[in-house]
């Protein structure tokens, strides 16, 4: 019989304060702990090949079932490789914001950085209308994230996240490996000031009109695009109606604020995909909705409008 894994439903966040900067980057004690490799057993007591336990060495728990190519890396190895990596690098710390976020007994944990003094151009009279650099680490033991570090930006006024594949920092190590992820500073050189190249490209979307029709039309072949033929389901869309009205509720929002321009669809976009309301895990859902957004940001529809 296999062995059940704790999946404890709670989602803590955990947000410091501190201006003591080594306090503030500790990891949380709830993601400071080893993980290691056991056998899994059948009901006549004989392991099971090609299989394996994730538990935590502290608490004897078991976080997830793999294959024997999953290597363990516990967090706080590349935790403290990114604090390092900040710590000596030019950056401006000042008022620096650590968030983490550990879940299902520890088997996932999400650290974000938020460098509130690095700042995007101010698009308008509003000091909420502009963005701050953030760096986000991702891990997991149950499979749910490789290792995975990426650079993003987060507008004030909504709390909309964004990447761009430009930025550079965007480094993934599966638990297949032994290769731990590492950066180092001319990358984060680098990809600062790819983020800040980029919000001039952001702002030019402000001068971009765009129909009401036109916008429909892109998202229908985009962000509101169906994948797949539900089971059951007879002539099926190209797309999502509710995906497709939601999306045009959200671009009304933004339209009302910005007025009918590229700004208020890359908005609306970038809302979309960062508040995400699902029964399933809203990680994953994020993931697909990033990837959409960078689509529709290569889309025919999107390149003519924003030349």
């Amino acid at each position: 019989m296999l062995m059940e894994t704790n999946t404890l439903p709670s989602y803590t966040r955990y947000a410091s304060s501190d201006n003591d900067l080594p306090s503030k980057f500790a990891i949380p004690q709830e993601a400071d702990f080893d993980v290691g490799l056991r056998p899994i057993y059948d009901v006549d007591h004989k392991a099971i090949s090609g299989k394996k336990q994730v538990f935590r060495k502290d608490t004897n728990d078991g976080l997830a079932v793999v294959s024997n190519m999953y290597k363990t890396r516990s967090y706080s190895k590349a935790i403290n490789h990114f604090n390092d990596l900040i710590l000596n690098s030019k950056l401006n710390l000042e008022d620096v914001e650590v968030v983490d976020q550990v879940d299902n007994n520890g088997a996932v944990f999400i650290r974000n950085y938020w460098f509130n003094r690095i700042k995007g151009i101010q698009m308008f009279s509003d000091p909420s209308e502009r963005s701050i650099l953030g760096l986000q680490f991702k891990s997991s033991h149950n499979l749910l994230f490789a290792e995975d570090l990426m650079l993003w930006s987060k507008y004030l006024w909504c709390d909309n996240g964004c990447s761009n594949e430009d930025w550079k920092i965007n480094v993934r190590i599966k638990h297949n490996t032994s290769k731990d992820i590492k950066v180092d500073y001319t990358a984060l050189d680098g990809a600062i000031e790819n983020f800040l190249q980029g919000e001039e490209a952001k702002k030019e979307l402000i001068s971009k009109p765009i129909s009401l029709l036109t916008v429909k039309e892109l998202f229908r072949r985009t962000l509101a695009k169906q994948e797949y033929t539900p089971h059951g389901q007879i002539n099926k869309l190209p797309y999502s109606e509710f995906t497709l009205a939601l999306l045009m509720t959200l671009y009304k929002k933004y339209s009302d604020r910005y007025t009918e321009n590229l700004f208020a669809v890359f908005q609306t976009a970038t809302d979309w995909s960062t508040h995400v309301q699902t029964k399933g895990k809203v990680y994953n859902v994020q993931n697909r909705r990033n990837a959409r957004v960078h689509d529709m940001m290569k889309s025919s529809i999107w390149l003519n409008k924003a030349d």
